[in-house]
């Protein structure tokens, strides 16, 4: 499928790349190093020390602190013999790769001995009056490879303790679910004995005040039995969708779930990512039903979720929530720019989230809708709070 091969490329190209980086400094210290000894018409024995001393890094990645050593003895011997060529700046690449790859105190040792190497270079074959310039350039490089291959240590360290509290995130997530699932089923039961209960005496207590004064009061009796008939309807909703709830075997998600109340909190949550997160709610929302605060609660969360996770370079979100009469309207707008690849971008924010989220407006005989705009990413819907069909 075309919007699947986005995705697909960057890992067949990771080993190419992986390739190139490997192959690159040691070839291009060889095609110097060997354009200097054909210039100079060098013996074989200078061949055979520039070939011991770049040939090791192929292995650099395997054994850093050893090729390096190697690396080192192999250019001091160079140097001792009287010579000095571009092979030697192999050296500064086992430097690099010690420092990117392995502890502070070996890449230290291998910094100091390289500045001992400058030291004896600038010396012996830099010309008297150049001395200081040689020792200050070469200082430079081997400073740049040191501090060049510590920071993407620093980087790897870095983004390896994310990718670790993710998972870790992920499994904690995981284990919650499964914990809530049992505590649930019990919830659910109490609240379809709350709902059926409170209900039937509201229901009782009314029909009962109606009859009472149906001949002093008539009006007043009309009123209250159109209330009772509310009452009974909403009490009758709210069983249904706890019945479905039960009758799911999806596994989904049955934790106990917060109100509107909470949701000042989730979106300070969410600003502390660093979005720019305003929250507009217009209507009596806060006396909405306790199932369609949860519903309208968990929906919110998800799609802030998916903004964090999804949003690229998202700077502001926009939640709005709106009750007009019997629909509860909500939207979240993001403005991050889409991924590359915009279908297999579109993919990653129709995920599972957004499925729960359908799933949820189900319950309510709503609608909703999720998509692309021109600056960003909408997720909108209405909830119908009257009797499901």
């Amino acid at each position: 499928m075309k919007h699947l091969r986005p995705a697909h490329r960057p890992s067949r190209d990771r080993p190419s790349l992986s390739l190139v980086l490997l192959l690159g400094p040691p070839v291009l210290c060889a095609v110097a190093a060997s354009h200097e000894l054909l210039y100079n018409r060098s013996g074989v024995l200078d061949w055979v020390l520039a070939a011991a001393v770049i040939c090791p890094l192929l292995l650099r990645r395997r054994a850093p602190v050893a090729v390096f050593w190697f690396c080192w003895a192999v250019a001091m011997a160079t140097w001792a013999l009287g010579t000095v060529s571009f092979s030697e700046f192999a050296v500064l690449v086992a430097l690099y790769t010690v420092a990117a790859h392995r502890g502070l105190r070996h890449s230290l040792g291998a910094a100091t001995a390289v500045e001992l190497g400058v030291v004896l270079v600038a010396v012996r074959f830099a010309p008297a009056a150049s001395v200081n310039d040689a020792f200050v350039i070469l200082s430079g490089l081997a400073a740049a490879a040191f501090f060049l291959g510590t920071t993407v240590r620093a980087q790897r360290r870095y983004l390896a303790s994310i990718e670790d509290r993710a998972q870790r995130l992920e499994q904690e997530r995981a284990q919650q679910a499964q914990l809530a699932a049992a505590a649930e089923r019990t919830r659910i039961a109490r609240e379809m004995h709350d709902i059926v209960a409170h209900g039937l005496v509201v229901v009782v207590a009314l029909s009962e005040a109606a009859a009472a004064t149906t001949a002093t009061d008539p009006e007043g009796a009309r009123g209250k039995m159109l209330l009772a008939a509310s009452t009974g309807r909403q009490s009758l909703a709210g069983m249904r969708r706890l019945l479905g709830v039960l009758r799911a075997e999806d596994g989904g998600d049955r934790a106990p779930q917060p109100d509107l109340g909470s949701l000042q909190a989730l979106v300070d949550e969410t600003r502390s990512t660093g979005l720019d997160v305003r929250l507009t709610e217009t209507g009596e929302c806060a006396t909405l039903s306790a199932e369609a605060q949860t519903t309208l609660y968990r929906i919110l969360q998800e799609s802030l979720t998916n903004v964090v996770k999804h949003a690229r370079d998202a700077s502001r979100v926009d939640v709005v929530l709106l009750r007009d009469g019997d629909l509860v309207g909500f939207s979240v707008t993001d403005d991050g720019r889409p991924s590359p690849g915009t279908d297999a971008g579109a993919e990653a924010r129709a995920g599972n989230g957004l499925t729960g989220i359908r799933e949820r407006v189900a319950m309510f005989d709503g609608d909703l809708r999720a998509g692309p705009t021109p600056s960003g990413w909408v997720v909108s819907g209405e909830l119908k709070l009257g009797e499901p069909r």
